[in-house]
């Protein structure tokens, strides 16, 4: 723009009341004294209809919401302030209203967001799209919803922002109400619940295969790269990675929850374990899609018998759970070296069981008997190693499952780089820490609801890998369960 003095910008946020006995809404007035705000360029009396301007844009999400929860809305305004003159002017909006729904989860869905044309190419889409996924974080929403056309020549201007800053490309059900990518419409979200993440295959018309959002700055680049006038019209599909070429099966008896306690596929969290040094895979590598088999171990930390009778896993964070389990059976074992301990096998779920090794062999679970605590999820080692073969017990309870994530262990890694040295003395030693040490660290076998509030800041914004060569970290598997019979 050619200004000797380069401009002051500032983000404000104005809240709406309402809504009032009609059902309309009141934005806060303009008290910046700003030259032609927002409500300047935009249609008059545009935002009283908050609820009308859901309905319209988002069909799917009006039709699910819990009406006795009034909506709320905010509008994010960058100012900019241009030289000494104290010249401001809006540099664009970003209308967002937050809702309830019957799932009780708490939606955030984009009404409305443009830049004037004077200030594109500026960074002002990118700078809304950070205050945006920041407000809605401060409000506890589970997620963001945004769509954009794909007939806008400012397709890729509107579009990066989202996928720069983790935003998942997304498709809803069939019949939802929804108009998606056959129609013109590139919806996104942007999870805050990690188990609500998820990966998605892009096809575009040309042929190409993108995973979003593990992969969003290739579909940036090839959008960017895109000799059509329309690049968003080349996305041709857009579907959850896990069911792409698969066949979705449903089964009412699932009792596989999420963090919130709600029913959800058999889904698990489970460290690497002794999948990180397989060496039956070209360079002990997995990548989100592949299909392994595993034996799953329970480590155990807290139980106590139980008076009901139905196995249940609760997810806590990575591969931490609190559980339900019945002991199946128990097989005493003896290793080369003529050490022995105790192998229980339990039922975790309709279709998955475990093992639970006892060293100390305490003889502390009875067989038929159901137990309830917490503990953690690690994939064992069953191969045939060192001259022996694998148990034939643990054969009959591997387990099945495709690969669709991938995450650092970040309370792993801060102790080891941040709380480590603070400890005088470690679980097995003075020098050597162990995994059990970061869980003391944070309050882990002190109290579960401790542990819980110091760990929740982890539960957003997690690293995530496409593959265990990226990372050199501990890693957590996100495994989609195929159905077995034992």
């Amino acid at each position: 723009m050619n200004l000797s003095i380069t401009p002051d910008i500032e983000v404000k946020i104005r809240n709406f009341e309402g809504p009032d006995s009609k059902g309309f809404y009141k934005i806060q007035p303009n008290a910046w004294n700003i030259i032609e705000p927002a409500e300047f360029w935009c249609e008059a009396g545009c935002f009283q209809k908050v609820i009308g301007q859901l309905r319209k844009e988002y069909p799917q999400l009006h039709g699910d919401t819990n009406w006795r929860i009034p909506l709320t809305s905010f509008l994010i305004e960058p100012i900019i302030s241009f030289g000494s003159s104290s010249m401001k002017v809006t540099g664009g909006i970003n209308w967002l209203v937050m809702g309830v729904l019957k799932n009780k989860e708490k939606y955030c869905a984009v009404l409305d967001v443009e830049v004037r044309p004077l200030f594109r190419k500026c960074g002002l889409a990118n700078l809304m799209k950070q205050t945006e996924i920041e407000i809605t974080g401060r409000n506890n929403c589970d997620f963001i919803q945004t769509w954009h056309w794909t007939g806008n020549p400012n397709f890729n201007a509107a579009i990066v922002p989202g996928l720069k800053n983790g935003f998942t490309l997304y498709h809803g059900k069939p019949g939802d109400g929804e108009m998606y990518e056959n129609r013109g419409h590139v919806h996104l979200r942007y999870y805050f619940d990690r188990i609500k993440k998820r990966y998605v295959q892009v096809k575009t018309k040309d042929g190409k295969t993108f995973l979003s959002p593990v992969a969003n700055d290739a579909i940036i680049d090839y959008l960017e790269a895109s000799p059509s006038q329309y690049p968003g019209r080349m996305i041709q599909s857009v579907e959850e990675y896990s069911l792409a070429k698969s066949k979705v099966v449903r089964n009412q008896n699932k009792h596989m929850e999420n963090t919130k306690g709600g029913s959800d596929r058999q889904r698990i969290f489970i460290a690497e374990g002794a999948a990180g040094s397989e060496y039956t895979r070209q360079r002990n590598t997995y990548r989100i899609g592949d299909i392994l088999t595993f034996c799953p171990v329970l480590r155990i930390d807290r139980f106590k018998k139980s008076n009901q009778h139905v196995t249940y896993l609760k997810h806590v964070i990575y591969n931490i759970y609190e559980f339900c389990f019945k002991v199946d059976s128990l097989y005493c074992v003896e290793e080369s070296d003529g050490l022995t301990r105790n192998d229980y096998i339990m039922d975790l779920l309709p279709g998955l069981k475990a093992c639970y090794q006892d060293w100390k062999r305490q003889g502390k679970f009875n067989v038929n008997q159901y137990y309830e605590g917490y503990g953690r999820l690690s994939i064992g080692d069953y191969r045939e190693s060192t001259g022996s073969k694998p148990l034939g017990y643990v054969q009959n309870i591997l387990a099945k499952g495709k690969l669709i994530g991938i995450a650092n262990d970040l309370i792993q890694k801060d102790f080891s780089t941040k709380y480590s040295r603070q400890m005088k003395q470690f679980r097995y030693g003075k020098h050597t820490y162990c995994d059990e040490d970061a869980l003391e660290w944070f309050g882990y076998y002190r109290c579960l609801d401790e542990f819980m509030l110091n760990v929740s800041g982890y539960l957003k914004n997690p690293v995530e890998v496409e593959s265990t060569g990226s990372s050199n970290d501990m890693l957590i598997f996100c495994i989609d369960i195929i159905p077995q019979s034992f």
